[in-house]
């Protein structure tokens, strides 16, 4: 089974591992303190404690955003061409093809896991057009 891990969780496994390769149990250790220490609730969502103190900057998804604006919340799609994307009901969604693309595996193998929970986060919610 392969559990996917929220963004905040992935964002602290990477800083804390600097580079080292990262077992599940590690990153099961991580989401687990995480928890416990109020930074993020059971779902990986940053929690009022975590956001008041400044641990965690809440960033949302407006409608409208301008194109650098979208990227900042979303970098990965800096290696994108902004052609891939269009703006529809003031979000901006990928094409079908950019989809597949970014969903294969021989693309995954290339990302960070942040570069991965950066996906995750942008399609979850977001109708599958494959």
């Amino acid at each position: 089974m392969r559990v996917i891990y929220p963004v905040l969780v992935e964002q602290a496994v990477e800083e804390l591992a600097e580079g080292e390769d990262v077992t599940l149990d590690y990153k099961a250790q991580v989401y687990q303190a995480l928890i416990k220490d109020k930074i993020i609730d059971e779902f990986g969502l940053p929690t009022e404690y975590a956001l008041k103190q400044g641990y965690v900057e809440s960033i949302t998804e407006e409608p409208y955003l301008e194109w650098d604006e979208f990227l900042d919340i979303y970098p990965i799609f800096k290696k994108c061409e902004k052609s891939e994307f269009e703006r529809i009901d003031g979000f901006w969604e990928v094409t079908t093809d950019l989809q597949k693309k970014l969903m294969s595996e021989s693309y995954q193998a290339t990302l960070t896991n942040i570069e991965k929970a950066q996906i995750q986060e942008f399609l979850t919610g977001r109708q599958e057009t494959i």
